[in-house]
């Protein structure tokens, strides 16, 4: 199965590192994952945004892992945060994510998420 990522040429390019479109195959599986925050497998939730995100990512690598899900077949992700992440630490666990061809992102700041701890909070939809 080959999810089709592309930037149409009648729209400017994306500002960032993701697609502007996601066409899934007509006989795919749909795997959506509610939105996952940055807590550790014991649950224990960290202070600070940057391992927040780094284990955000992590949980939702070892949910689509526990489906059989290939993580070039993520074709949308969503992103809130309520606070500033440098663009380093967001590239470097972007680019461990992001194998192949990104797919379409939506990323947004926000007053508050779930609890007030929660500084980010990321959601997922892959294809098998």
């Amino acid at each position: 199965m080959k999810i089709r990522k592309s930037n149409p040429e009648n729209v400017a390019p994306p500002v960032a590192q993701y697609s502007h479109v996601a066409v899934i195959p007509k006989d795919a599986e749909l795997v959506v994952l509610s939105g996952q925050i940055g807590n550790d497998k014991d649950g224990i939730l960290p202070s600070d945004i940057e391992t927040q995100f780094a284990n955000a990512f992590g949980n939702i690598r070892s949910i689509f892992e526990s489906e059989g899900v290939n993580l070039n077949n993520v074709f949308k992700i969503n992103f809130w945060f309520t606070e500033q992440l440098d663009r380093k630490t967001y590239l470097e666990e972007w680019n461990k994510f992001s194998t192949q061809s990104p797919p379409a992102t939506t990323l947004a700041y926000v007053s508050a998420l779930a609890r007030p701890e929660i500084k980010v909070e990321i959601e997922a939809w892959a294809a098998k």
